[in-house]
């Protein structure tokens, strides 16, 4: 990938504080941490920033070299985990202070004696500072950078943080500008098992994402960079969000919250549907909860080679989708096939123009210059005899576009006059794909002038 970032791959036997390192260091609760071995199943990227350098930090599942069969998808993880660190500027080595050094923390290390990448251990949960000498036993492992730190208490990182930046940007040529954040972030999100990760691994060219038939294979958000016609974004494949009487655990609980804080940190929302059954009553509130988050919204319509591939059958899609939510008539939809890799590219065709649509501000003489239009022609309806005025509008801020409208009554507006004028509203300042939310405010006296 262009202009990738030096990466810090963080791993270790489960439960020695991966993920908790992870939320210490980005400064937010953004990896799952769990009792529960196995719970990290992905490999995730987080951009990092230390001391103006770029860095992305890499969470690995929690099961390597492991003959434990009790672990799901065990071999697919760890075929993962071996890739990243292929892909790796430096390894953490997680270690657990408190337990010592495991068998299953040699079998690593043996391991990463082999992989030719700088290694740095890190032992973990050494929560009082007056006992860091006892820590020396970890140089057994056979590294000579040995960190004791905390993940709880966020001891010990500054140190570890300096040496690594050091010796990563020194083997880069010395690059330490920070580049800048992605251009645009989408989050990919839709029941399980509709094609979500299946999607992004096409998108990816690349095994990057976990695929299997049973639900729920994908456990947090997963954070993927990627490089198309020049632009950056980050792609995030959320956990597929079941029915809240589906949800049988915490970890699956933590999942779903993920998934849904995801949509209120990116720029899209690409929701995943099938082609068949198309459209059901959970996509549905899916559908409302990305368009709660007020993001722009693409709907991708997967497996469509399992269909026949005519746009008469796609224009009946089509419709009876805005039949069952009349919102839909708004937002763009693409069909295509994750297996096939059809038309996944389609997707980075329309962002740029989503987003820009997104942040546009429009003038306030342009504002009242349409009311008077709309109004001219369409008077709003009236309610005991007393009209509705709308004396002007203006626009509050953007991402989404926000517009107050003053009027003499705001009781007097029906809900049918207001989707008439979100409907020409989108018409007369193309907003498609982008939420919009219009709000009405009293105000008895005006003078129009202003």
């Amino acid at each position: 990938m262009p202009n990738q970032h030096p990466q810090l791959l963080i791993m270790g036997r489960p439960n020695v504080g991966k993920s908790t390192i992870i939320n210490r260091l980005l400064g937010k609760r953004q990896a799952i941490t769990s009792d529960e071995s196995g719970v990290t199943r992905d490999i995730a990227m987080y951009p990092l920033t230390w001391d103006s350098h770029a860095l992305l930090l890499v969470d690995s599942g929690g099961v390597f070299l492991s003959n434990s069969s009790d672990i799901y998808l065990q071999s697919a993880i760890e075929s993962r985990v071996k890739h990243a660190i292929e892909q790796a500027s430096a390894i953490l080595f997680v270690v657990d202070y408190q337990a010592g050094i495991q068998t299953h923390d040699q079998l690593i290390a043996r391991y990463l004696h082999q992989a030719n990448r700088p290694v740095y251990v890190l032992v973990n949960k050494v929560d009082d500072t007056r006992v860091h000498h006892e820590y020396t036993e970890f140089y057994r492992l056979g590294f000579d950078t040995v960190y004791p730190v905390s993940g709880a208490h966020g001891t010990g990182f500054s140190d570890l943080l300096d040496a690594v930046c050091t010796q990563v940007y020194a083997e880069a040529d010395g690059v330490e500008a920070v580049e800048s954040d992605a251009s645009h972030s989408i989050a990919f999100i839709g029941r399980p098992n509709v094609g979500k990760s299946s999607l992004l691994n096409t998108i990816l060219n690349d095994e990057r994402v976990l695929v299997d038939n049973k639900a729920g294979t994908t456990r947090d958000s997963i954070r993927v960079p990627f490089q198309f016609q020049d632009q950056s974004f980050m792609l995030v494949d959320t956990a597929g969000i079941r029915r809240k009487s589906k949800i049988t655990d915490d970890v699956e609980y933590y999942s779903v919250v993920r998934s849904s804080s995801a949509m209120s940190d990116v720029n899209v929302v690409v929701l995943v549907l099938e082609a068949d059954p198309f459209l059901t009553d959970h996509d549905k509130r899916l559908l409302s909860m990305a368009m709660d988050s007020a993001k722009a919204i693409i709907v991708f319509v997967n497996k469509w080679d399992l269909l026949e591939r005519s746009d008469a059958n796609r224009r009946s899609l089509i419709k009876k989708a805005t039949w069952a939510m009349p919102a839909l008539q708004h937002y763009p939809f693409i069909f295509g096939s994750a297996h096939l890799g059809h038309q996944h590219h389609s997707i980075f065709a329309k962002i740029p123009d989503l987003v820009a649509r997104s942040q546009q501000r429009i003038q306030t003489s342009r504002l009242n210059q349409f009311i008077r239009s709309v109004v001219d022609h369409s008077q709003p309806p009236s309610k005991t005899g007393q009209p509705l005025r709308i004396f002007y509008a203006t626009q509050a801020e953007s991402s989404p576009p926000t517009f107050i409208f003053f009027v003499n009554n705001k009781q007097l507006l029906s809900p049918q006059y207001q989707r008439f004028l979100e409907k020409r509203f989108r018409e007369a300042f193309d907003f498609e794909g982008v939420p919009i939310r219009l709000f009405f405010k009293n105000r008895a006296k005006v003078n129009i002038r202003e």
